[in-house]
């Protein structure tokens, strides 16, 4: 679970030694961006114990005597946020039900100093909230920067919520004692640098990451859940037999373009098998869409059955109107929100088990029926013809399970325990 990458930890500590604090900060960038991702560790591994330490001793060059503050104030500090992609979505959740809340933008890679209009739908979104850029020009400065102005504001809390290779939230805060840290661990199953610190409170999205993360850790983790406002329960029609659709989501990242587990080759079998449609949302390459098209044409399946939907506002709201009855999980990637929104909507969710998959990657935790799970299309198929005759019951038992874990809730419930 812990990476060690040893050499450039020596040079890290040597840079350190001789206070040459931004080469070491940008060491720790480079160090996490060309190994979080890599084959060797993504999915295997989840700490940087070792940069983590050294992001400890880099903060003290910032310390401050503050006492446990007493502001109401929360500071979120993020890298970047984007339209779309479940952890932006998260701070969203956090933001609005937190009124004092102030989200930091470290702006790692200068993203938003290169072009402003980057920032102009979230400034737009939290129209009602602070949002700050950290201008600064150099990884150190941008620390500096991030500390001064947190014993300007003197937040109670601060919730980290930053890319994997992203030092400055830590190194600029860390030395501020007054506040309570938490960091919410990304939740893609890739090392990230903050897991292991102390001090830091650690939070994961499923029950089987915040089981693994305190037991390696040897602290407490609770469990945020994936939140998905309640957008009302779908009242299915009764069908019979076969004489029903399906529907999936996801955007080109979760599927795949070739293979037996390639969205033509699900769709084909699908379609042989129900007498109903196959409605995919969300954005597809066009060239892809006319492969899926022509392959079903080559095999006998009339191709006006597959609709593309494209990208849509509300996933929730789109299926809740869908003459659909089952939703079809992503593969070979997996869409735990889309998940969480289709069973709080009452679909049943057939979900992509991959039995292969490294413990840190099983996420049974967030379906309601485990049964539901499949590897291969030919399991598909079998899951479907089951679930078909109990699709009443598999309803209702999605709606309840969005309502014990993922409504409304169970955030706030969970948000207190964060946020003191």
């Amino acid at each position: 679970m812990f990476v060690e990458l040893k050499d450039t930890q020596l040079y890290i500590d040597e840079l350190i030694n001789n206070k040459q604090y931004n080469d070491a900060l940008a060491n720790i960038v480079i160090g996490v961006h060309n190994s979080f991702n890599s084959e060797e560790f993504r999915h295997k591994h989840l700490y940087y114990q070792k940069f983590d330490s050294q992001m400890m001793e880099m903060s003290k060059i910032f310390q401050s005597s503050c006492q446990r503050s007493a502001q109401a104030n929360v500071l979120i500090v993020v890298t970047e946020l984007y339209q779309v992609g479940g952890h932006s979505r998260v701070v969203e959740d956090i933001v609005d039900e937190v009124e004092s809340a102030i989200i930091v933008l470290t702006d790692l890679f200068w993203s938003y100093k290169k072009n402003l209009n980057h920032l102009n739908w979230i400034l737009d979104r939290f129209k009602n909230h602070t949002v700050i850029v950290l201008q600064q020009t150099t990884l150190l400065l941008k620390c500096q920067e991030l500390f001064n102005l947190v014993n300007r504001l003197k937040p109670g809390n601060i919730i980290y919520m930053q890319h994997h290779q992203d030092p400055i939230p830590f190194v600029g805060t860390l030395g501020y004692s007054a506040s309570r840290k938490t960091l919410i661990h990304h939740c893609d199953h890739t090392p990230s640098l903050g897991n292991t610190l102390d001090g830091v409170a650690h939070v994961d999205f499923t029950d089987e990451l915040a089981h693994i993360c305190s037991e390696k850790l040897q602290r407490e983790a609770l469990v945020f859940p994936l939140y998905v406002s309640d957008s009302g329960l779908k009242i299915f029609p009764e069908f019979d037999q076969i004489n029903f659709s399906v529907v999936t989501s996801g955007t080109g990242v979760k599927f795949a373009r070739y293979g037996d587990l390639s969205l033509a080759s699900i769709a084909l079998r699908v379609l042989n098998f129900i007498e109903g449609n196959f409605f995919h949302i969300g954005p597809i390459d066009p060239q892809w869409l006319s492969d899926i098209r022509c392959y079903l044409a080559e095999n006998n399946v009339n191709p006006d059955r597959f609709f593309s939907l494209g990208a849509v506002e509300s996933l929730w709201s789109t299926i809740l109107n869908l003459d659909a009855h089952f939703y079809i999980g992503s593969a070979p990637v997996g869409g735990i929100r889309a998940a969480v929104e289709a069973q709080g909507c009452g679909y049943p969710v057939l979900y992509f088990k991959d039995e292969a998959n490294p413990e840190i990657m099983r996420v049974d935790s967030m379906y309601a029926s485990e049964e539901l799970g499949w590897a291969t299309v030919d399991e598909l198929i079998e899951v479907i013809s089951d679930a078909r005759h109990h699709h009443r019951d598999l309803s209702v038992r999605s709606r309840k399970f969005y309502q014990s874990k993922f409504s409304i809730g169970k955030f706030r419930e969970a948000l207190n325990c964060i946020i003191r």
